[in-house]
């Protein structure tokens, strides 16, 4: 498995296990535990999570089936989590919003801490960017939070460049990642900017649905036609699946992207795995490109 470079003390495997729909997968403890294994056994170590997912029950279950259980798997593996999108009802709101108040980051991540059974996480993104926030405050907690030990790098999630490089200059401490939405199916980050301050900032991007939500597999719509086609074309040619051929278009960039999967099932998590060994040519990438858009570059 390769491992991608985030910092001087965080590698992370370039598949991340996404722990999002760990809930509701209906597995029970000893399922959920044997599943970590088998992702530890493919040498996956990287376990993506959010306090939002399944509102909060998926952290829960982490903790309780794995790093209770097996506390000594915490030094095999690397834990990502997220702070700063309060959930409707949550407390007492009627819409969802993001808050990244000094207050409210210094009690998610105590509280995602106490839930995953452990004392600290590898990465902490901020998960959205809060429109109200003050920087220097949000910056503020995510040192003091550094600094406590309780997160040993900082990132950001769904931030464009100019977000990222605001909240940074208030930081002392480098972000290092981008967690975006990447997949065939989306590829607005490739021409925004986003992936250009990546490389300029010289830090990988994480790619969450990095299968576009599955709809290239079964959408009547014109770009999922036009897709699934063309990866099939592809796929045929180096003698694998589909979705083999997406994971493999993320890789191949230089950005050095890692692929956060949204499965429980190991062997679709070996799917992307196997994806490491596909290299896909220029004409390979830019037919998947103009699949996606409906049109070549000029």
């Amino acid at each position: 498995m390769k491992m991608i470079k985030f910092s001087d003390n965080l590698e992370l495997s370039q598949v991340t296990v996404g722990c999002m729909r760990m809930k509701d997968a209906n597995m029970d403890k000893a399922q959920i535990l044997r599943f970590v294994e088998e992702c530890l056994d493919m040498g996956i170590d990287s376990f993506d999570h959010a306090p939002v997912y399944g509102a909060t029950g998926c952290e829960t279950l982490f903790g309780e089936a794995v790093l209770k259980k097996q506390p000594g798997l915490r030094n095999k593996m690397k834990l990502v989590t997220k702070a700063g999108i309060v959930l409707p009802r949550a407390e007492g709101n009627k819409v969802i919003y993001y808050n990244s108040s000094k207050k409210k980051l210094l009690t998610e991540i105590e509280n995602s801490l106490q839930r995953l059974a452990t004392d600290h996480v590898d990465l902490l993104l901020i998960h959205r960017p809060d429109l109200l926030a003050d920087p220097a405050e949000t910056a503020d907690a995510l040192e003091t939070i550094v600094k406590e030990g309780k997160a040993l790098n900082l990132g950001v999630s769904n931030f464009m460049p100019s977000q990222m490089e605001m909240l940074q200059s208030y930081l002392s401490i480098p972000l290092v990642t981008n967690q975006v939405e990447l997949s065939v199916k989306s590829v607005d980050h490739f021409f925004n900017g986003v992936t250009d301050d990546a490389l300029t900032r010289k830090i990988p991007l994480m790619a969450w649905s990095p299968l576009g939500g599955g709809t290239v597999f079964t959408g009547e719509d014109p770009q999922s036609l036009r897709l699934r086609e063309t990866l099939g074309e592809i796929a045929s040619d180096h003698r694998t699946a589909i979705d083999t051929i997406m994971y493999a278009w993320l890789f191949a960039h230089p950005a050095k992207i890692t692929a956060i999967t949204g499965t429980m099932n190991p062997a679709r998590i070996k799917v992307a795995a196997d994806a490491q060994e596909i290299k896909l040519s220029y004409d390979e990438w830019y037919q998947i490109l103009a699949a996606s858009r409906g049109y070549h570059v000029p």
